[in-house]
């Protein structure tokens, strides 16, 4: 089984080319691009000679930065009005609109969201149009005429969950305070009336967590993990939210006939490919057992309820990292928090086991490897020579 791969950047040698140390990041994909939004900086106030300039002694990173795939290298998205809760915040995708939810501030739990920004990708806005642009989705109409039904927002948080499907964003649970127990509520919001609902599922309720993982298919999502003030959520019962009849159920998991089930854990990173969800290093603690970063793989069937865990680790024990998975077959991870305390700003990628990609992504991916000439070709050149257009639009933009 292949191991976790340093991915070096094709940078030119200046500086500020790449995304600095953090944890607490965000971080999803497209064809073409990984995205990572936010994240929280620990710097050592040392005086002049931290490598980070103006940043002061700690810090939220509000940036936006892309890596393409087909060229190695990292940009930094100019866009106006990025969000500054950007720590442990929540970031999703669609059609080239990038969706952020909640998040905190630096200290944390002092200032706190529950609005909804979006980032076009496809247009840009501002002075000579060269900039992008974070637009606050406007929620909640009602409350201004008479047929007003209450402010059912979520709770201003961190580290809560956002799950997209059919006519609506859910919010699942997250932390309301740095020193108060998370919750575990769940809204939605209609895209069609642009209105919030606190929901009241049937069944049995998971207990409160933030920073937990979630997966879903066309009919249910699936919590893993998360945290609360002195324990880690189990991951041997995996709680379900059935969509269409608003009602939890739970799932008693198979252990791994070796290992047993995973270690409770937050601040984890999970990736979902079809009905295979691989979940990777975290945090674990309990009442008794302050604090173990881990670095262990393991793989749940949604189909079988089994666990798996499989002979890779990470390169290193790390907990609120990032992780996403590319058209390639493979999961890419950034960041996150190391042994001593310190941030990484390692991208590593790691090839799914079993998941065998299109023959059209390998010849593209070998064509990106053997001649560096395409990486700055226009698209008109990239057409000339017989390239088509869904791969030729990666390298647009770059």
């Amino acid at each position: 089984m292949d191991e976790f791969q340093l991915v070096e950047p094709k940078q030119s040698g200046q500086t500020n080319e790449c995304p600095i140390q953090r944890s607490g990041h965000c971080m999803v994909s497209d064809d073409a691009h990984i995205y990572i939004f936010g994240g929280y900086n620990k710097v050592h106030s040392d005086g002049g000679n931290s490598p980070f300039g103006d940043l002061g002694p700690a810090c939220t990173v509000v940036e936006l930065w892309k890596y393409n795939y087909s060229t190695g290298k990292w940009k930094e998205i100019d866009a106006i009005g990025t969000p500054d809760t950007c720590a442990s915040s929540c970031l999703q995708i669609s059609e080239q609109q990038l969706y952020v939810y909640g998040g905190t501030g630096y200290p944390f739990g002092h200032m706190m969201s529950n609005t909804i920004k979006v980032c076009d990708l496809r247009k840009k806005n501002g002075e000579s149009a060269q900039r992008y642009s974070w637009n606050l989705v406007e929620t909640n109409p009602n409350i201004y005429n008479c047929t007003d039904k209450g402010d059912q927002m979520p709770l201003r948080g961190y580290g809560q969950s956002m799950i997209f499907h059919e006519d609506g964003i859910y919010i699942f649970a997250g932390a309301i305070g740095l020193h108060e127990e998370p919750v575990a509520d769940l809204h939605k919001l209609n895209l069609y009336t642009m209105t919030w609902e606190e929901l009241s599922p049937t069944g049995n309720k998971p207990g409160g967590r933030y920073k937990q993982e979630i997966a879903k298919d066309n009919e249910r999502f699936y919590v893993f993990g998360g945290g609360r003030l002195s324990s880690a959520e189990t991951l041997e019962k995996i709680y379900t939210y059935h969509f269409e009849k608003n009602h939890w159920d739970i799932i008693q998991a198979i252990a791994d006939p070796v290992h047993g089930y995973p270690k409770p854990r937050c601040s984890f990173g999970l990736i979902q490919v079809g009905k295979d969800i691989y979940i990777c290093g975290g945090r674990h603690y309990t009442i008794y057992n302050e604090h173990e970063s881990l670095s262990d793989v393991w793989k749940y069937s949604l189909e079988s309820c089994q666990w798996k865990r499989l002979s890779v680790r990470l390169p290193e024990p790390l907990f609120f990292h990032a992780v996403t998975f590319a058209p390639s077959g493979h999961m890419y991870l950034f960041g996150g928090v190391k042994c001593n305390d310190q941030r990484s700003d390692r991208l590593y990628k790691w090839r799914v086991p079993y998941f065998l990609p299109s023959l059209s992504e390998i010849c593209w991916d070998k064509l990106m490897q053997s001649y560096d000439s395409l990486h700055h070709a226009d698209l008109t050149a990239l057409h000339s020579i017989g390239i088509p257009w869904t791969f030729s639009h990666r390298l647009a933009n770059r």
